[in-house]
């Protein structure tokens, strides 16, 4: 749950207020900001973090998107190399099934071996279609653990 913030004009204790314009803080070789509880940026427009290396945020848990009805974000994250590992082993047990079980399949209430087996077939090529897919659904910009 994340943690509220104490207004300024509510906050009792030291603190230093800067009201300007315009706040510049440039360190040569780097800069630190550390806090021992909460460490807030806010802004009513927009808030950008430009970087020419990668960006890391290192969080046991991180959460990404708006509170609604008080509830912070809580749709987990999908990790792509499980989620293709799994849709892998569910296209090839389909493709499996639509390759020899199914065109063996006929009875009373359902086509003949022969008008099975080229339904498989079509089934089977639009698996190799959606398999050829899988990884489209990872991301080259963003990575998790």
């Amino acid at each position: 749950m994340a943690t509220e913030f104490i207004q300024e004009d509510l906050y009792v204790g030291k603190q230093i207020l800067i009201d300007s314009d315009r706040l510049v803080f440039n360190g040569r070789d780097d800069v630190v900001f550390s806090s021992a509880n909460l460490f807030l940026f806010k802004t009513e427009g927009e808030f950008h973090i430009n970087t020419k290396e990668n960006t890391f945020i290192n969080t046991p848990k991180i959460y990404i998107g708006p509170i609604v009805d008080g509830q912070d974000p809580n749709i987990p994250a999908v990790k792509s190399d499980t989620l293709k590992i799994i849709l892998s082993d569910l296209i090839s047990s389909l493709k499996t099934f639509f390759s020899v079980q199914y065109p063996q399949t006929s009875g009373l209430q359902g086509p003949n071996p022969g008008i099975n087996k080229t339904l498989g077939q079509s089934i089977v090529s639009n698996l190799d279609r959606i398999e050829a897919k899988l990884d489209d659904i990872k991301s080259d910009k963003v990575f998790i653990r």
